[in-house]
């Protein structure tokens, strides 16, 4: 039976996305597919809007739809294949043995539907049959890709999980290129490992280089102000050496050129020990965030007291979709909320919950959170059943104590066995008011700052925390602040 292999560029993605190492990826990977001596055709599938040096390939297809199911059966009405072999072509360490070890376990097992869920993105591939696609209806609406409708009803089919060692899903990396951070990375990679890794190699090329991970903070928290309205039992702003201000806007303009600095897309949340939307300049400094290109997601990070009409109004005019809104409220009703929040402002809360809900752009733009803790758990299904009611989304966190600077109020601990390297040292930074990039998120004095955006740069300060992230990357934990007693190490941000 006749296999194809077809190389598909993703939407928007350009020569540059493609292009690793000073080699061109679709070429790298059609060569390796090529000497694998398996394939009868290896087709391109390209975007209507692709201008890149593809065009004229031969085999190309440009298509005019998605991988959803009316590509597949256009694709083999156009082929006599029996199986499709689909490689992203921004995939640049896909190792070819993996191609070849997965059709070989997809053929003996004859199965309609062969993918890898402990592989990172990029480096494995799917692999549909005829079959398959036969068996699938085709619709007139917008249909997911196929490999997802595959994945939603597994049961419909005959699916095999291909799985191979090492297992690295605990680094959360993808080796596709169209993603610029995760490009950067695998640029680092192939600069110590002299060329392009086998899969097999990636996790001790890593383990000796771990500053190949250290790129640029894809997550900043903002400390906008340290003043707050409300008298929280799981708060730690009464616990602080000294009180915290307001941030000036030239510290928050250095910030964001600093982020803009290194090129990647990044995210920003405006937290930190106050409530942000005190801040004087807390429209213009959001404004200023959302003209940013590069930036991902803005979070807002609120007690929901200031949420009301003048939010939802600034939340209406952006229309950005980029906005994120997570209001903290903790109680059922009014008891409830008081005993936790210090006062009762749970109706006020709500309503601005409720409004905002009007406001805000897609089913993304807004979350209620509610932590994890003694106090919450009696009522935790009947918050969930209020809120799921109203169509807004929540977010149960877990309970930061700061190394212990606040009660210990949780009733479960959710700590993996073996401990990984911290995601926040690698990936994030966290702003005080007055400026000082903290050690991390559990450094809220700034006692072991990495430095301060009024006398550095954002990239300076970065680099400085290099060692600190390389040391605790191999186990040699900081003292200060005491990095052994803390269990934020395996949660993750955006």
């Amino acid at each position: 039976m006749k296999i194809d292999a077809l190389l598909y560029i993703d939407d928007g993605l350009t020569d540059t996305d493609l292009t690793v190492g000073g080699e061109f990826t679709p070429d790298t990977l059609r060569s390796a597919l090529t000497a694998l001596s398996a394939f009868d055709n290896i087709r391109l599938a390209v975007p209507p809007g692709y201008g890149g040096k593809l065009l004229g390939a031969p085999d190309l297809i440009v298509r005019n739809d998605r991988d959803d199911i009316s590509f597949w059966k256009r694709l083999l009405s156009e082929s006599a294949a029996g199986h499709v072999v689909l490689v992203y072509a921004d995939s640049p360490f896909l190792d070819p043995e993996i191609i070849k070890d997965m059709l070989d376990v997809h053929l003996r097992y004859q199965a309609e539907f062969t993918y890898s869920e402990n592989l990172p993105r990029g480096c494995s591939c799917e692999i549909i049959s005829r079959e398959l696609v036969k068996s699938v209806p085709e619709s007139d609406g917008n249909m997911l890709p196929l490999s997802e409708v595959v994945r939603s009803n597994i049961n419909q089919f005959d699916v095999e999980l291909y799985y191979r060692d090492p297992d690295i899903r605990d680094k959360r990396l993808s080796f596709r290129s169209g993603d610029r951070r995760e490009r950067m990375i695998m640029e680092n990679i192939i600069s110590v490992a002299g060329g392009r890794p086998a899969y097999a190699r990636i996790a001790d090329i890593i383990a000796a280089n771990p500053e190949v991970l250290h790129v640029a903070p894809s997550y900043a928290e903002v400390e906008l102000t340290g003043r707050c309205d409300l008298d929280c039992v799981f708060c730690y702003r009464k616990r602080l050496a000294s009180e915290h201000g307001d941030m000036p806007i030239p510290v928050y303009e250095r910030l964001i050129d600093g982020l803009s600095s290194f090129g990647l897309p990044y995210s920003i949340c405006l937290g930190g020990s106050g409530e942000p939307l005190m801040h004087p300049s807390f429209y213009e400094l959001a404004s200023r965030s959302l003209r940013e290109g590069l930036l991902k997601n803005l979070v807002i990070e609120t007690n929901g007291l200031l949420a009301g009409e003048n939010l939802a109004s600034f939340v209406r005019s952006s229309g950005d979709s980029r906005l994120r809104i997570i209001v903290n409220i903790n109680g059922i009703d009014g008891a409830t909320y008081s005993k936790l929040h210090g006062m009762d402002h749970f109706e006020r809360v709500r309503g601005n919950i409720l409004a905002l809900r009007e406001a805000v752009s897609g089913p993304e733009g807004l979350y209620v959170q509610i932590l994890k803790i003694n106090e919450t758990e009696p009522f935790l299904d009947q918050y969930y059943d209020a809120w799921e009611k109203s169509g807004v989304p929540i977010i149960l966190q877990k309970q930061n104590t700061y190394l212990g600077l606040i009660e210990d109020r949780r009733y479960s601990d959710l700590s993996p066995l073996e401990r990984i390297p911290c995601w926040h040292l690698q990936r994030d930074c966290y702003i005080l008011s007055d400026g000082r990039v903290a050690f991390c998120k559990q450094d809220v004095d700034g006692v072991s700052a990495a430095g301060s955006l009024v006398t550095s740069t954002l990239g300076e300060i970065w680099s400085a925390s290099l060692q600190a992230f390389t040391s605790n990357y191999r186990g040699e934990l900081s003292l200060r602040p005491d990095c052994r007693s803390c269990d934020e190490w395996y949660t993750f941000n955006l």
